[in-house]
């Protein structure tokens, strides 16, 4: 199996007033792995990763908290999150970011967590 996702074809979904995701791949696709490119532009609240997380940044000037640790990113760099991970970020950031299981939209424009097994 394939697919090819056109730009036109992603799911723009705005998670707060600073940060939002262009959702390319999603659980609809396939539960084991979802694809978007997400985007901050201030301060991103704690938050719970429920799966596993990688971030690219593609352009990145952004502080991560986690664990307590003050972690900084710029472009190019890869940050990757366990499971179960909390963490809260502040600065600006445009990255493609992957989960593991899939993340997916659905037609109301709300985020749910695959119930993907491995």
């Amino acid at each position: 199996m394939y697919k090819k996702i056109s730009n036109n074809e992603k799911i723009t979904r705005k998670i707060s007033e600073v940060h939002s995701a262009d959702n390319y791949l999603t659980k609809e696709t396939t539960e084991n792995v979802s694809l978007a490119v997400t985007k901050l532009s201030g301060k991103l609240n704690s938050s719970k990763v429920s799966n596993e997380r990688v971030y690219y940044f593609i352009s990145a000037d952004v502080n991560f908290i986690i664990n307590n640790e003050k972690i900084h990113c710029n472009s190019g760099d890869v940050l990757y999150l366990d499971r179960d991970t909390t963490y809260s970020a502040e600065g600006d950031f445009e990255a493609v970011t992957i989960n593991v299981p899939a993340l997916g939209v659905d037609i109301n424009g709300k985020w749910k967590v695959s119930t993907c097994k491995f």
